[in-house]
């Protein structure tokens, strides 16, 4: 099993849109496939999958009332959704400390777990990091959004997860853009197209690859899923603790 956090320097730069039509790419291409949705003040992936007005969320399974199990919802291609709850009185009772600890409780037959990292350094943010084992960072490519995702890199790190490399996303080949050959530290996994199916997706709310699974992101995205089956993950290593 892959556990692999998600995660960007800053807001906005598309990263639960990714998230979302990644885990369906995934789970089409035969793997059991997990998505969790780790923004649990910012929660988007419930609304991206209809599952706003689910009776179980991650929240309840990270309050201790209910186990892991009982918060997966199938999605397209049978991915598994993790949403976190949308209403604020079930925003207060989660525990994101738990997070972690919920991961012991994931199907074994799982082949993917991808957690939607909320960025920024808040509690939530370092309980989402530290449920992954690798991380995978996703930016514009304008230099604060590279710069921002450098250093959540570094983050990922120091709290012994091992980073896989970066999507540009939302890429329009102008000047101002930093081209993969201008980025260090970090291989370019994927750059995704600006693609107008992705606003529209936005604006149907619903994920990418459901909408048009053969519009110029959705074929960025799905090229992706099969470059990180390509891809040996750390739990064929030796895992760094994280104690």
């Amino acid at each position: 099993m892959r556990r692999i956090a998600v995660a960007s320097g800053k807001g906005g730069v598309g990263r639960t849109t990714i998230v979302a039509s990644l885990g369906i790419a995934l789970a089409s291409l035969g793997k059991e496939t997990v998505i969790i949705d780790g923004s649990l003040t910012t929660p988007d992936l419930a609304l991206l999958f209809k599952l706003e007005k689910s009776v179980y969320t991650l929240n309840d399974a990270l309050a201790g009332d209910a186990m892991f199990i009982d918060v997966m919802h199938l999605g397209p291609k049978r991915v598994k959704i993790v949403p976190a709850a949308v209403a604020l009185e079930q925003i207060r009772k989660a525990r994101p400390e738990r997070l972690p600890e919920l991961m012991r409780q994931v199907p074994k037959k799982t082949d993917f777990v991808l957690i939607d990292v909320p960025s920024g350094l808040s509690r939530e943010t370092v309980s989402a990091m530290r449920a992954g084992q690798e991380v995978l960072l996703v930016a514009t490519p304008e230099m604060t959004s590279i710069s921002d995702a450098m250093k959540t890199r570094l983050i990922a790190e120091f709290l012994g997860l091992a980073p896989i490399g970066i999507v540009l996303n939302r890429v329009r080949r102008e000047e101002f853009e930093l081209t993969r050959n201008e980025i260090k530290n970090v291989p370019v996994l994927a750059e995704i197209p600006e693609d107008e199916k992705v606003r529209q997706a936005l604006k149907q709310g619903k994920p990418l690859l459901e909408l048009d699974s053969k519009s110029p992101a959705a074929k960025a995205i799905k090229e992706l899923a099969r470059k990180l089956l390509k891809m040996k993950g750390v739990a064929s290593k030796t895992v760094i603790s994280k104690k």
